[in-house]
């Protein structure tokens, strides 16, 4: 009986060892994609830290900060006349930092704002938003099959726009998550 017990406790303790081992080889690449994302992304001007220069991968990205981020991946923010873009949502007020962001999405058709004439401007972007948002910026709105979410879901893993995230589709997305999605919308053809 011992020999058996002592088999099963060192197979056991084997198998934790080696799961051990493949999580933190998983961590390690999840890490690396992070750190290529987000450097580019504020190589390229993109991506913006604090004043400090502090990305916060981890913290929550909103779904303002979310929206400029598009923005500025597809030279939105250059050049673009929006004095005659009024906002018909009623949570945002016009000394919000991200008031003229949310204009310039509105132009660009990136936001639809929810039933209730609200865009929510400071709650968290999930997986399934975000992915909308940038299917919408790439041109690929009018392809979707399917219902949402699952749509958007779908047409981003056909796009490779969530290559090397497998989130749940509700999952608020931390800045780092959202710098990986937007840095993989970087290789994907715009669709006109």
């Amino acid at each position: 009986k011992l020999t058996a017990v002592l088999c099963i406790v060192f197979s056991l303790s084997f198998i934790c060892a080696n799961t051990n081992v493949n999580a933190s080889a998983t961590q390690k690449i999840s890490q690396e994609l992070l750190q290529t994302s987000s450097s580019s992304l504020v190589s390229l001007g993109i991506m913006k830290g604090d004043e400090n220069g502090n990305l916060k991968l981890d913290d929550k990205v909103t779904r303002c900060e979310f929206v400029a981020l598009v923005n500025r991946m597809m030279g939105f923010e250059n050049n673009t006349a929006i004095e005659n873009i009024d906002l018909p949502f009623t949570d945002i007020k016009k000394k919000h930092w991200a008031y003229n962001t949310l204009k310039i999405a509105l132009k660009y058709e990136l936001i639809n704002g929810y039933p209730d004439n609200t865009v929510r401007p400071d709650a968290t972007v999930n997986f399934a938003e975000a992915n909308a948002i940038l299917i919408r910026a790439l041109g690929y709105e009018k392809t979707l099959v399917g219902s949402w979410p699952d749509n958007v879901l779908n047409k981003g893993r056909e796009l490779s726009i969530s290559k090397g995230l497998e989130l749940d589709k509700y999952k608020e997305l931390t800045r780092g998550e959202a710098s990986i999605l937007i840095y993989n919308s970087l290789t994907v053809n715009i669709k006109k």
